[in-house]
């Protein structure tokens, strides 16, 4: 079968309008800079989100994600793995409220965990986790794994088609699958994804994967741009960050954005989420990006990614 994006406009069960981000809604809103680019079936994104990965379901947490949007983000992205939406979404509420931006203008996703596969284990899981954001609706959900069994993991994206179309998500797409994994879905699929999720950084690039989803126009979301604050260090990155006079993490996450990616860089820490925010008021030179384009070494940092693509 032919898959096709679901819009607004050709949804009749989903009637929304998608809305772009107005700066002078808010004083809140207006000192957002972030960048938005549009997906495949409409739906806009912003171009960096805060990432939760590991952050306890408690105070720090909501102390972290108010301070991503106290500095400008616009994204918020958690997972049913992480047990950590509770704290999210309080701390997404309490600031709505507090400074009265519309909550269109905060993009929110979530992620379904391998145990939930299945149709209706993916409603189920999807329910969950509004319960636990207290919202009516999420803007993006993932499969977060390809996990091992395909029939499974099919009905789960049929669920997520028919989520789309009642409106409790607005975007779907997956995460850390592998080039088999994006043409089996694409093939027995009605909506194409649209985005994958998947660890890419100077070190790790994933070309042939990322010109895939390209060629599919599903977006790439590229989760610990940071490779895990394992090449912070690295001598190439910070001479070009000497030159910069930036940091070795905006210069990672400049090259990644650069790139056309959605950035997910993680942390708990204000004045690090702010310097993280501020990673791409720059461009760097041709010659700078070649260096760093070289540094690819198939570094893996994480073990949920299990193609060799």
């Amino acid at each position: 079968m032919a898959p096709v994006a679901i819009t607004p406009e050709t949804s009749p069960e989903r009637p929304m309008v998608v809305k772009k981000f107005d700066g002078n809604r808010s004083k809140s809103s207006s000192i957002s800079s972030v960048h938005s680019i549009q997906l495949n079936d409409g739906n806009t994104i912003p171009t960096v989100a805060l990432g939760v990965y590991k952050a306890p379901n408690g105070q720090e947490t909501e102390d972290a994600v108010t301070a991503a949007l106290d500095a400008g983000y616009r994204h918020i992205d958690s997972a049913a793995r992480y047990a950590n939406e509770e704290a999210c979404g309080r701390a997404i509420r309490r600031w709505l409220q507090k400074t009265g931006t519309p909550r269109e203008d905060v993009f929110i996703c979530s992620k379904l965990w391998d145990a939930d596969h299945g149709y209706e284990a993916t409603f189920n899981a999807l329910c969950s986790s509004l319960d636990k954001f207290g919202l009516d609706y999420l803007d993006l959900y993932l499969i977060h794994s390809p996990a091992d069994d395909e029939e499974k993991r099919l009905e789960s994206w049929r669920a997520l088609e028919t989520a789309q179309r009642l409106g409790k998500v607005k975007s779907i797409g997956v995460s850390n699958f592998g080039a088999a994994h994006i043409e089996s879905l694409i093939e027995n699929a009605n909506v194409v994804p649209a985005v994958n999720q998947v660890e890419v950084h100077p070190f790790c690039q994933r070309q042939a994967l990322v010109d895939l989803c390209d060629k599919h126009g599903i977006k790439i979301e590229a989760y610990s741009p940071l490779a895990r604050g394992n090449k912070l260090e690295d001598p190439t990155i910070g001479k070009i960050a000497e030159k910069y006079g930036k940091t070795p993490a905006q210069i990672l996450l400049n090259w990644n954005a650069a790139r056309g990616n959605v950035v997910l860089p993680k942390s708990l820490t204000a004045h690090r989420i702010k310097s993280n925010f501020e990673s791409f008021d720059f461009k760097l030179a041709p010659e700078d990006v070649a260096t760093i384009d070289a540094l690819e070494s198939n570094y893996v940092t994480g073990s949920m990614h299990k193609s060799a693509d």
